[in-house]
Protein backbone atom coordinates (compact mmCIF):
# COMPACT_ATOMS: atom_id res chain seq x y z
CA UNK A 1 0.00 0.00 0.00
CA UNK A 2 2.51 2.60 0.72
CA UNK A 3 4.37 1.59 -2.18
CA UNK A 4 1.35 2.10 -4.21
CA UNK A 5 1.77 5.79 -2.71
CA UNK A 6 4.99 6.26 -3.32
CA UNK A 7 4.30 5.45 -6.77
CA UNK A 8 1.39 7.83 -7.28
CA UNK A 9 3.73 10.41 -5.43
CA UNK A 10 6.46 10.14 -7.60
CA UNK A 11 3.78 10.52 -11.23
CA UNK A 12 2.51 13.67 -9.54
CA UNK A 13 5.83 14.87 -9.34
CA UNK A 14 6.67 13.85 -12.55
CA UNK A 15 3.41 15.62 -13.68
CA UNK A 16 4.44 18.66 -12.28
CA UNK A 17 7.31 19.15 -13.08
CA UNK A 18 6.90 18.06 -16.71
CA UNK A 19 3.43 19.98 -17.01
CA UNK A 20 2.95 22.78 -14.33
CA UNK A 21 6.50 24.07 -13.97
CA UNK A 22 7.08 24.66 -17.95
CA UNK A 23 3.55 26.33 -17.34
CA UNK A 24 4.30 28.22 -14.86
CA UNK A 25 7.42 29.45 -15.95
CA UNK A 26 5.74 30.12 -19.33
CA UNK A 27 3.14 32.35 -17.38
CA UNK A 28 5.78 34.08 -15.47
CA UNK A 29 7.81 34.98 -18.86
CA UNK A 30 4.39 36.14 -20.32
CA UNK A 31 3.45 37.87 -16.88
CA UNK A 32 7.06 39.65 -17.32
CA UNK A 33 6.57 40.52 -20.96
CA UNK A 34 3.30 42.03 -20.48
CA UNK A 35 4.41 44.11 -17.45
CA UNK A 36 7.78 45.37 -19.83
CA UNK A 37 4.82 46.24 -22.46
CA UNK A 38 3.07 48.03 -19.71
CA UNK A 39 5.53 50.19 -18.79
CA UNK A 40 6.95 50.67 -22.67
CA UNK A 41 2.83 52.11 -23.42
CA UNK A 42 3.13 54.29 -20.01
CA UNK A 43 6.27 55.25 -21.07
CA UNK A 44 5.04 56.17 -24.44
CA UNK A 45 1.92 57.24 -23.26
CA UNK A 46 3.83 59.89 -21.13
CA UNK A 47 6.28 60.92 -23.71
CA UNK A 48 3.02 61.47 -25.94
CA UNK A 49 1.23 63.50 -23.22
CA UNK A 50 4.23 65.47 -22.41
CA UNK A 51 4.74 66.30 -26.06
CA UNK A 52 0.96 66.75 -26.58
CA UNK A 53 0.91 69.05 -23.25
CA UNK A 54 4.01 71.09 -24.52
CA UNK A 55 2.63 71.85 -28.06
CA UNK A 56 -0.73 72.99 -26.39
CA UNK A 57 1.44 75.23 -23.88
CA UNK A 58 3.78 76.76 -27.18
CA UNK A 59 0.30 76.68 -29.01
CA UNK A 60 -1.22 79.05 -26.42
CA UNK A 61 1.85 80.96 -25.82
CA UNK A 62 1.92 81.79 -29.71
CA UNK A 63 -1.81 82.74 -29.62
CA UNK A 64 -1.51 84.78 -26.82
CA UNK A 65 1.75 86.70 -27.96
CA UNK A 66 -0.70 87.21 -31.28
CA UNK A 67 -3.57 88.60 -29.28
CA UNK A 68 -1.50 90.77 -27.05
CA UNK A 69 0.43 92.29 -30.31
CA UNK A 70 -2.93 92.38 -31.79
CA UNK A 71 -4.34 94.47 -28.83
CA UNK A 72 -1.58 96.70 -29.01
CA UNK A 73 -1.98 97.84 -32.44
CA UNK A 74 -5.58 97.77 -31.97
CA UNK A 75 -5.17 100.30 -28.87
CA UNK A 76 -2.39 102.68 -30.83
CA UNK A 77 -4.61 102.91 -33.92
CA UNK A 78 -8.02 103.89 -31.27
CA UNK A 79 -5.27 106.19 -29.55
CA UNK A 80 -4.58 107.79 -33.45
CA UNK A 81 -8.03 107.65 -34.11
CA UNK A 82 -9.11 109.78 -31.39
CA UNK A 83 -6.33 112.06 -31.90
CA UNK A 84 -7.83 112.75 -35.31
CA UNK A 85 -10.77 113.54 -34.29
CA UNK A 86 -9.76 115.53 -31.29
CA UNK A 87 -7.63 117.64 -33.91
CA UNK A 88 -10.39 117.84 -36.03
CA UNK A 89 -12.92 118.97 -33.83
CA UNK A 90 -10.49 121.80 -31.76
CA UNK A 91 -7.14 122.25 -34.41
CA UNK A 92 -8.71 122.20 -37.58
CA UNK A 93 -12.10 124.94 -36.82
CA UNK A 94 -10.02 127.12 -34.79
CA UNK A 95 -7.24 126.97 -37.72
CA UNK A 96 -9.70 127.45 -40.73
CA UNK A 97 -11.60 130.32 -38.91
CA UNK A 98 -8.52 132.16 -37.57
CA UNK A 99 -6.99 131.65 -41.83
CA UNK A 100 -10.04 132.94 -43.31
CA UNK A 101 -10.18 135.90 -40.99
CA UNK A 102 -6.71 136.67 -40.97
CA UNK A 103 -6.96 136.62 -45.44
CA UNK A 104 -10.23 138.72 -46.04
CA UNK A 105 -8.62 141.47 -44.20
CA UNK A 106 -7.57 143.92 -46.59
CA UNK A 107 -3.81 145.09 -45.08
CA UNK A 108 -3.14 141.60 -44.56
CA UNK A 109 -3.75 140.85 -48.42
CA UNK A 110 -1.78 143.64 -49.72
CA UNK A 111 1.22 142.55 -47.44
CA UNK A 112 0.82 138.92 -48.70
CA UNK A 113 0.86 140.86 -52.61
CA UNK A 114 3.86 143.07 -51.66
CA UNK A 115 6.12 140.03 -50.65
CA UNK A 116 5.17 137.65 -53.69
CA UNK A 117 5.73 140.44 -56.00
CA UNK A 118 9.21 141.20 -54.50
CA UNK A 119 10.02 137.80 -54.11
CA UNK A 120 9.31 137.27 -57.88
CA UNK A 121 11.63 140.33 -58.63
CA UNK A 122 14.38 139.51 -56.58
CA UNK A 123 14.84 135.94 -58.75
CA UNK A 124 15.10 138.37 -61.87
CA UNK A 125 11.38 137.39 -63.31
CA UNK A 126 10.13 140.25 -65.38
CA UNK A 127 7.15 139.13 -66.19
CA UNK A 128 3.46 140.37 -66.67
CA UNK A 129 1.61 139.76 -63.22
CA UNK A 130 -2.01 139.36 -62.05
CA UNK A 131 -3.43 139.19 -58.73
CA UNK A 132 -6.52 138.12 -57.93
CA UNK A 133 -8.58 138.57 -54.60
CA UNK A 134 -11.72 136.83 -52.72
CA UNK A 135 -14.95 139.04 -54.57
CA UNK A 136 -16.21 140.28 -51.15
CA UNK A 137 -13.04 142.12 -50.40
CA UNK A 138 -12.85 146.15 -51.87
CA UNK A 139 -10.48 146.27 -54.77
CA UNK A 140 -9.81 149.43 -53.85
CA UNK A 141 -9.11 149.10 -50.42
CA UNK A 142 -6.57 146.41 -51.34
CA UNK A 143 -4.76 148.64 -54.07
CA UNK A 144 -5.26 151.76 -51.95
CA UNK A 145 -2.88 149.94 -49.43
CA UNK A 146 -0.09 148.79 -52.00
CA UNK A 147 2.79 150.75 -53.50
CA UNK A 148 3.14 152.77 -56.61
CA UNK A 149 5.85 150.33 -57.46
CA UNK A 150 3.70 147.04 -56.52
CA UNK A 151 0.84 148.45 -58.50
CA UNK A 152 2.97 149.13 -61.59
CA UNK A 153 3.95 145.59 -61.71
CA UNK A 154 0.52 144.31 -62.28
CA UNK A 155 -0.73 143.97 -65.61
CA UNK A 156 -4.10 145.39 -64.94
CA UNK A 157 -2.66 148.17 -62.41
CA UNK A 158 -4.70 146.59 -59.83
CA UNK A 159 -5.83 143.76 -57.87
CA UNK A 160 -8.89 141.46 -59.88
CA UNK A 161 -11.51 140.01 -58.05
CA UNK A 162 -12.28 136.24 -58.14
CA UNK A 163 -14.63 133.51 -56.15
CA UNK A 164 -11.67 133.07 -53.74
CA UNK A 165 -12.77 132.16 -50.18
CA UNK A 166 -9.81 134.22 -49.50
CA UNK A 167 -6.07 134.49 -49.86
CA UNK A 168 -4.97 135.55 -53.15
CA UNK A 169 -3.71 134.13 -56.59
CA UNK A 170 -0.66 135.87 -58.42
CA UNK A 171 -0.27 134.58 -62.13
CA UNK A 172 2.78 134.36 -64.01
CA UNK A 173 1.44 135.05 -67.24
CA UNK A 174 4.35 134.92 -69.23
CA UNK A 175 5.13 131.64 -67.80
CA UNK A 176 1.84 130.71 -68.04
CA UNK A 177 2.17 129.76 -63.67
CA UNK A 178 -0.10 130.46 -60.82
CA UNK A 179 0.95 131.14 -57.47
CA UNK A 180 -1.61 129.40 -55.11
CA UNK A 181 -1.83 131.55 -51.50
CA UNK A 182 -5.95 130.64 -51.37
CA UNK A 183 -6.97 130.16 -47.77
CA UNK A 184 -7.48 126.82 -47.81
CA UNK A 185 -3.31 126.45 -49.50
CA UNK A 186 -2.15 128.73 -46.72
CA UNK A 187 -4.45 126.58 -44.02
CA UNK A 188 -2.71 123.02 -44.68
CA UNK A 189 0.56 125.36 -45.27
CA UNK A 190 0.39 126.49 -41.47
CA UNK A 191 -1.11 122.98 -39.96
CA UNK A 192 1.81 121.50 -41.39
CA UNK A 193 4.26 123.65 -39.30
CA UNK A 194 2.17 124.01 -35.81
CA UNK A 195 0.24 120.73 -35.93
CA UNK A 196 3.18 118.96 -34.14
CA UNK A 197 3.34 121.62 -31.51
CA UNK A 198 -1.00 121.29 -30.91
CA UNK A 199 -0.78 118.16 -30.70
CA UNK A 200 2.31 118.31 -28.25
CA UNK A 201 0.52 120.16 -25.91
CA UNK A 202 -2.97 118.39 -26.34
CA UNK A 203 -1.28 114.98 -25.72
CA UNK A 204 2.34 115.27 -24.31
Amino acid sequence: MEAAKDRVKKICDALRKEALEPARAEAAKIIEAAEKEAWRIRDEAKSESEAMLNETHHKIQREQEIFETSLSQASRQAIEFLKQKIEESLFQPALKEMIERQTKDPKVLSELITAVVRAIDREGASVNLSVAIPAQISADRVNALLSSQILERLKEKGVLLSSLGGGIEVKLLDEKMTIDLSAETLKELVATYIRKDFRKLFFG
